[in-house]
Protein backbone atom coordinates (compact mmCIF):
# COMPACT_ATOMS: atom_id res chain seq x y z
CA UNK A 1 0.00 0.00 0.00
CA UNK A 2 1.16 3.46 -0.22
CA UNK A 3 0.31 7.06 1.78
CA UNK A 4 -0.66 9.90 0.37
CA UNK A 5 -2.89 12.65 1.15
CA UNK A 6 -5.31 15.32 -0.46
CA UNK A 7 -4.23 18.25 -2.32
CA UNK A 8 -6.16 21.19 -4.13
CA UNK A 9 -3.71 21.06 -6.91
CA UNK A 10 -1.23 23.55 -4.96
CA UNK A 11 2.76 22.98 -6.42
CA UNK A 12 3.90 23.38 -2.67
CA UNK A 13 1.68 20.32 -1.57
CA UNK A 14 3.69 18.03 -4.58
CA UNK A 15 7.14 19.51 -2.50
CA UNK A 16 5.85 18.64 1.28
CA UNK A 17 5.03 15.45 -0.16
CA UNK A 18 8.26 14.54 -1.80
CA UNK A 19 9.87 16.12 1.55
CA UNK A 20 8.18 14.21 4.20
CA UNK A 21 8.21 10.90 2.76
CA UNK A 22 4.43 10.37 1.30
CA UNK A 23 4.46 8.02 -1.56
CA UNK A 24 1.20 9.63 -3.43
CA UNK A 25 -1.63 12.63 -3.68
CA UNK A 26 -4.80 12.77 -4.65
CA UNK A 27 -6.35 15.65 -6.47
CA UNK A 28 -9.79 16.55 -4.65
CA UNK A 29 -12.36 18.98 -6.79
CA UNK A 30 -14.99 20.37 -5.40
CA UNK A 31 -16.68 22.57 -8.55
CA UNK A 32 -13.94 23.85 -10.95
CA UNK A 33 -10.14 24.21 -11.32
CA UNK A 34 -7.15 26.60 -12.76
CA UNK A 35 -6.38 23.07 -13.91
CA UNK A 36 -8.97 22.58 -16.25
CA UNK A 37 -7.03 25.33 -18.28
CA UNK A 38 -3.71 24.70 -17.07
CA UNK A 39 -2.25 21.88 -15.55
CA UNK A 40 1.29 21.75 -16.66
CA UNK A 41 2.77 23.47 -13.27
CA UNK A 42 1.02 20.89 -11.15
CA UNK A 43 1.95 17.88 -13.61
CA UNK A 44 5.47 19.39 -13.70
CA UNK A 45 6.18 18.92 -10.16
CA UNK A 46 4.55 15.56 -10.01
CA UNK A 47 6.99 14.47 -12.36
CA UNK A 48 10.29 16.51 -10.88
CA UNK A 49 9.58 15.04 -7.37
CA UNK A 50 8.67 11.46 -8.21
CA UNK A 51 5.17 11.51 -6.46
CA UNK A 52 2.27 9.18 -7.95
CA UNK A 53 -0.95 11.09 -8.59
CA UNK A 54 -3.34 8.13 -6.78
CA UNK A 55 -6.67 9.22 -8.25
CA UNK A 56 -8.62 12.42 -9.02
CA UNK A 57 -11.96 12.85 -7.23
CA UNK A 58 -14.77 15.16 -7.69
CA UNK A 59 -17.04 15.19 -5.04
CA UNK A 60 -20.54 17.01 -4.08
CA UNK A 61 -21.89 17.14 -8.00
CA UNK A 62 -25.95 16.71 -8.59
CA UNK A 63 -26.60 15.77 -11.89
CA UNK A 64 -30.41 15.54 -11.55
CA UNK A 65 -30.64 19.41 -10.48
CA UNK A 66 -32.59 20.62 -13.39
CA UNK A 67 -31.10 23.68 -13.51
CA UNK A 68 -27.72 22.65 -13.07
CA UNK A 69 -26.99 19.38 -13.87
CA UNK A 70 -25.82 19.21 -17.25
CA UNK A 71 -23.27 22.10 -16.49
CA UNK A 72 -21.97 19.24 -13.99
CA UNK A 73 -21.67 16.33 -16.36
CA UNK A 74 -19.76 18.78 -18.04
CA UNK A 75 -17.37 19.48 -15.41
CA UNK A 76 -17.43 15.73 -14.61
CA UNK A 77 -16.06 14.80 -18.17
CA UNK A 78 -13.52 17.94 -18.04
CA UNK A 79 -12.27 16.21 -14.55
CA UNK A 80 -12.02 12.58 -16.35
CA UNK A 81 -10.13 14.31 -19.10
CA UNK A 82 -7.77 16.34 -16.76
CA UNK A 83 -7.46 12.82 -14.99
CA UNK A 84 -6.37 11.15 -17.94
CA UNK A 85 -3.90 14.03 -18.34
CA UNK A 86 -2.20 14.35 -15.06
CA UNK A 87 -1.63 10.21 -15.66
CA UNK A 88 -3.82 9.11 -12.38
CA UNK A 89 -5.40 5.99 -12.54
CA UNK A 90 -8.59 6.49 -11.42
CA UNK A 91 -11.33 8.74 -11.49
CA UNK A 92 -13.62 9.31 -8.36
CA UNK A 93 -17.39 10.84 -8.15
CA UNK A 94 -20.53 10.42 -6.97
CA UNK A 95 -23.70 9.38 -8.49
CA UNK A 96 -25.68 12.57 -8.11
CA UNK A 97 -28.70 12.72 -5.36
CA UNK A 98 -32.28 13.84 -5.12
CA UNK A 99 -34.89 11.45 -6.04
CA UNK A 100 -32.39 8.86 -7.71
CA UNK A 101 -32.24 5.42 -7.16
CA UNK A 102 -28.54 3.78 -7.52
CA UNK A 103 -29.62 1.87 -10.74
CA UNK A 104 -30.72 5.19 -12.32
CA UNK A 105 -27.96 7.04 -11.14
CA UNK A 106 -25.14 4.88 -12.50
CA UNK A 107 -27.29 4.70 -15.86
CA UNK A 108 -27.00 8.17 -16.17
CA UNK A 109 -23.47 8.34 -15.95
CA UNK A 110 -22.90 5.53 -17.89
CA UNK A 111 -21.71 7.33 -20.96
CA UNK A 112 -19.25 9.02 -18.99
CA UNK A 113 -18.30 5.97 -16.99
CA UNK A 114 -17.79 4.34 -20.45
CA UNK A 115 -15.56 7.34 -21.84
CA UNK A 116 -13.27 7.26 -18.36
CA UNK A 117 -12.66 3.07 -18.64
CA UNK A 118 -11.73 4.57 -22.90
CA UNK A 119 -9.11 6.17 -21.42
CA UNK A 120 -7.73 3.78 -19.36
CA UNK A 121 -8.83 5.17 -16.06
CA UNK A 122 -10.86 2.79 -13.66
CA UNK A 123 -14.06 4.65 -12.31
CA UNK A 124 -15.17 4.91 -8.01
CA UNK A 125 -17.72 5.93 -6.34
CA UNK A 126 -17.26 7.29 -3.25
CA UNK A 127 -19.12 6.23 0.09
CA UNK A 128 -20.15 9.51 1.35
CA UNK A 129 -23.80 10.60 0.86
CA UNK A 130 -22.95 14.26 -0.18
CA UNK A 131 -24.48 14.08 -3.51
CA UNK A 132 -24.27 10.62 -3.71
CA UNK A 133 -26.52 7.37 -3.28
CA UNK A 134 -24.03 4.99 -4.24
CA UNK A 135 -22.61 4.90 -1.11
CA UNK A 136 -23.50 1.76 0.92
CA UNK A 137 -23.49 -2.22 0.44
CA UNK A 138 -27.00 -2.56 -0.77
CA UNK A 139 -26.59 0.10 -3.50
CA UNK A 140 -22.91 -1.26 -4.21
CA UNK A 141 -24.76 -4.46 -5.26
CA UNK A 142 -27.47 -2.79 -6.66
CA UNK A 143 -25.65 -0.48 -8.98
CA UNK A 144 -21.83 -1.44 -9.59
CA UNK A 145 -23.42 -4.78 -11.91
CA UNK A 146 -24.42 -1.97 -14.52
CA UNK A 147 -21.29 -0.44 -14.53
CA UNK A 148 -18.79 -3.29 -14.79
CA UNK A 149 -15.09 -2.63 -13.98
CA UNK A 150 -16.27 0.35 -11.95
CA UNK A 151 -15.36 0.15 -8.29
CA UNK A 152 -15.55 1.92 -4.39
CA UNK A 153 -13.50 4.56 -3.03
CA UNK A 154 -14.10 3.96 0.72
CA UNK A 155 -13.60 6.15 3.72
CA UNK A 156 -14.49 4.92 7.22
CA UNK A 157 -15.57 8.18 8.72
CA UNK A 158 -19.00 7.98 6.80
CA UNK A 159 -20.32 5.28 8.00
CA UNK A 160 -19.14 6.18 11.57
CA UNK A 161 -21.13 9.74 11.32
CA UNK A 162 -23.90 7.66 10.93
CA UNK A 163 -23.54 5.17 13.19
CA UNK A 164 -23.45 2.09 11.07
CA UNK A 165 -21.01 -0.89 11.01
CA UNK A 166 -17.59 0.97 9.06
CA UNK A 167 -16.11 -2.50 9.60
CA UNK A 168 -18.85 -4.16 7.91
CA UNK A 169 -19.44 -1.70 4.90
CA UNK A 170 -15.69 -1.92 4.41
CA UNK A 171 -15.67 -5.83 4.40
CA UNK A 172 -18.62 -6.12 1.85
CA UNK A 173 -16.42 -3.47 -0.06
CA UNK A 174 -13.48 -5.25 -0.29
CA UNK A 175 -14.02 -7.17 -4.24
CA UNK A 176 -14.92 -3.65 -4.87
CA UNK A 177 -12.32 -1.33 -4.01
CA UNK A 178 -9.90 0.71 -5.72
CA UNK A 179 -9.00 3.57 -3.25
CA UNK A 180 -8.89 4.52 0.18
CA UNK A 181 -9.27 7.57 2.47
CA UNK A 182 -8.42 7.57 5.97
CA UNK A 183 -10.61 10.53 8.13
CA UNK A 184 -10.79 10.10 11.53
CA UNK A 185 -14.35 11.01 13.51
CA UNK A 186 -14.55 12.44 16.89
CA UNK A 187 -17.57 12.33 19.12
CA UNK A 188 -18.39 13.36 22.71
CA UNK A 189 -21.69 11.40 24.05
CA UNK A 190 -22.42 10.07 21.08
CA UNK A 191 -22.68 13.50 19.33
CA UNK A 192 -19.89 14.54 16.15
CA UNK A 193 -17.50 17.28 17.29
CA UNK A 194 -15.20 16.88 14.37
CA UNK A 195 -13.18 15.14 11.71
CA UNK A 196 -9.47 15.05 12.97
CA UNK A 197 -6.47 13.78 10.65
CA UNK A 198 -6.36 10.04 11.60
CA UNK A 199 -5.26 9.00 14.86
CA UNK A 200 -7.25 11.88 16.55
CA UNK A 201 -10.27 10.11 17.14
CA UNK A 202 -12.40 7.02 17.62
CA UNK A 203 -11.66 5.18 14.56
CA UNK A 204 -8.74 1.91 15.20
CA UNK A 205 -6.62 1.88 12.34
CA UNK A 206 -5.35 -1.39 13.34
CA UNK A 207 -8.67 -2.62 12.21
CA UNK A 208 -8.75 -0.21 8.92
CA UNK A 209 -5.47 -1.55 7.67
CA UNK A 210 -6.30 -5.42 8.88
CA UNK A 211 -9.27 -5.62 6.71
CA UNK A 212 -7.41 -3.30 3.54
CA UNK A 213 -4.38 -6.38 4.40
CA UNK A 214 -6.94 -9.07 4.57
CA UNK A 215 -8.89 -8.16 1.10
CA UNK A 216 -5.45 -8.27 -0.21
CA UNK A 217 -5.33 -4.39 -1.17
CA UNK A 218 -2.78 -2.69 -2.57
CA UNK A 219 -3.82 0.38 -3.76
CA UNK A 220 -3.37 4.12 -2.06
CA UNK A 221 -4.67 5.59 1.43
CA UNK A 222 -5.31 9.32 1.74
CA UNK A 223 -4.93 11.73 4.28
CA UNK A 224 -8.42 13.67 4.33
CA UNK A 225 -7.98 16.90 5.84
CA UNK A 226 -10.99 18.33 7.18
CA UNK A 227 -12.67 20.15 10.06
CA UNK A 228 -11.10 23.66 9.95
CA UNK A 229 -8.26 23.15 12.35
CA UNK A 230 -6.38 20.57 10.48
CA UNK A 231 -7.31 22.39 6.78
CA UNK A 232 -5.66 25.23 8.50
CA UNK A 233 -2.23 26.80 9.06
CA UNK A 234 -1.10 23.58 11.00
CA UNK A 235 -2.63 21.30 8.05
CA UNK A 236 1.27 20.49 7.53
CA UNK A 237 1.85 19.56 10.83
CA UNK A 238 -1.41 17.10 11.36
CA UNK A 239 -0.58 15.63 8.13
CA UNK A 240 3.25 14.89 9.66
CA UNK A 241 1.64 13.50 12.80
CA UNK A 242 -0.65 10.91 10.77
CA UNK A 243 1.83 9.98 8.24
CA UNK A 244 3.73 8.74 11.49
CA UNK A 245 0.81 7.05 12.94
CA UNK A 246 -0.46 5.04 10.01
CA UNK A 247 3.00 4.46 8.54
CA UNK A 248 3.09 1.68 11.27
CA UNK A 249 0.34 -0.21 8.95
CA UNK A 250 1.67 -0.53 5.85
CA UNK A 251 3.78 -2.90 4.51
Amino acid sequence: MTLGFLTDGRVEDVAFAAAEGFDCLELALFGDTPLFDDSSAFKTALTEHKIMLAAVSLFGQNYFDEATGEERLVRLERVIALTAVLGAPIVVFGSGSGAVTPTVGVRKLLPLIHDAQQLGLTPAFYNCHWENVVDRPTAWDEALPLAPGVGVKFDPSHPTQMHRDWKAELYHAAPHLKHAHAKDVLEVGGKFVADPNPGLGSIRWEEFFGLLHHAGYKGAVCIEPHSALYTGPRRYDFLKFSRDYLRRFLN
